[in-house]
């Protein structure tokens, strides 16, 4: 079995112990197989992947310390490079088919070596203080429980609760709070919505969004718009209940879970990192189904600006900055191609590889930060 087909196993495994279970489940799971890829976001009847899944650090809707650094010189010979790796989540444990036993790889800003924890899902706040972690697989044998890790001390605070349908927690853009879309087993249950932690004290507060199953047909997670003052969440329905669902549209919802206004799209997903483009105005959303299109549409009408491929790619986990962005490439083990992070420009040309770290091959889900947490003698790891 090659090593993006197993991934595409594990993850499907995953989501299904972690999530309420949702239609088109044989769709789904075949659909992920054919594409041997864990991290694309796909219109699967499997829920969206948790961010992986991928929660990455932003300001405005960009990434932590990025305003624009390729048009200050960044991506320049001798230029600063502005973004680094700080963890990464999933990395295949070997008892276990499944995530109970996967770990993380943390990054010790030091250091710069990436240090083995023992979650299945490691999420650095943007300040990288402080780590949102998972362990479990929501089974009898590993009940879920969410947590935060203090990095000066190594001790983790558990939240209270049962966390076994929970899905995509990501941190809001100041540090201060944690999102985590929620997602009964039920379609009859109440509670969908989305849970607000507050990082401090561990207060959650369960926000029930109205008729948000009518309009979240593949399970979805919301994810934080720029500022941090509402959030959003790709629609999408199928009203047969055969084949794969449809998007239509991105719904904008306050804090309290009202929408307050959709933008029409036709096509693909936001990943859990909310891939606004630095100033907000635009969005880069992962073409499912199969493709290896991204597509570039206006944040406020839906328009396509630009589509292109980017071969290999699993990801978007960000903008590089306004005219790059940063992918999350899964390689080619055929031919020997390590996974690596790239940047890539807005017609797909790759103009910058960072190879995984050693040992970190097979995870699922690749947080960035600000290399400014970088200390002297490790600024190699920057890109």
């Amino acid at each position: 079995m090659s090593a993006q087909l197993e991934g595409a196993v594990r993850e499907a495994l995953e989501d299904l112990a972690s999530s309420a279970a949702p239609p088109d489940l044989t769709w789904g799971a075949i659909n992920r197989a054919n594409r041997q890829r864990a991290a694309r976001l796909s219109v699967a009847g499997l829920a969206v992947v948790a961010a992986a899944i991928v929660a990455v650090p932003m300001v405005a809707g960009g990434l932590a310390g990025a305003d624009d650094p390729l048009a200050a010189g960044a991506g320049q010979p001798g230029s600063v490079k502005p973004f680094v790796v700080t963890a990464y989540s999933g990395v295949n444990g070997t008892a276990d088919v499944g995530p109970a036993d996967d770990y993380s790889l943390l990054l010790d800003p030091a250091t710069g070596t990436y240090e083995k924890v023992p979650y299945n899902e490691a999420v650095p706040s943007p300040d990288g203080s402080q780590v949102l972690v998972h362990e479990g697989d929501n089974s009898t044998a590993h009940p879920s429980r969410r947590g935060l890790l203090d990095r000066a001390s190594g001790e983790v605070r558990w939240l209270p609760g049962n966390f076994g349908y929970t899905d995509g927690a990501t941190w809001s853009p100041d540090g201060t709070q944690i999102l985590i879309s929620n997602k009964p087993k039920a379609t009859t249950d109440p509670g969908h919505g989305f849970l607000l932690v507050d990082a401090e004290t561990l207060a959650i507060r369960l926000v029930e969004s109205p008729d948000i199953n009518s309009r979240n047909a593949v399970g979805a997670n919301f994810v934080w718009a720029p500022q941090g003052k509402e959030l959003a969440l790709v629609h999408t329905t199928n009203p047969t209940g055969a084949g794969p669902a449809e998007v239509t549209g991105i719904g904008y919802y306050d804090l309290a879970g009202k929408l307050t206004r959709t933008v029409p799209v036709t096509n693909g997903l936001l990943g859990d990192g909310a891939q606004f483009s630095p100033d907000g105005s635009r969005i880069a959303l992962d073409e499912p189904q199969g493709s290896d299109d991204i597509r570039i549409v206006d944040a406020a009408t839906g328009i396509v600006h630009q589509q292109f491929s980017v071969p290999t790619a699993g990801r978007v986990l960000g903008w590089y900055d306004s005219s790059h962005l940063i992918v999350h490439d899964y390689g080619d083990p055929d031919l020997t191609e390590r996974p690596s992070v790239k940047v890539v420009d807005l017609t797909g040309k790759v103009t910058r590889t960072v190879p995984f770290a050693e040992g970190a091959e097979s995870a699922q889900r690749v947080y960035l930060g600000a290399s400014a947490s970088l200390q002297t003698g490790v600024e190699k790891l920057a890109f």
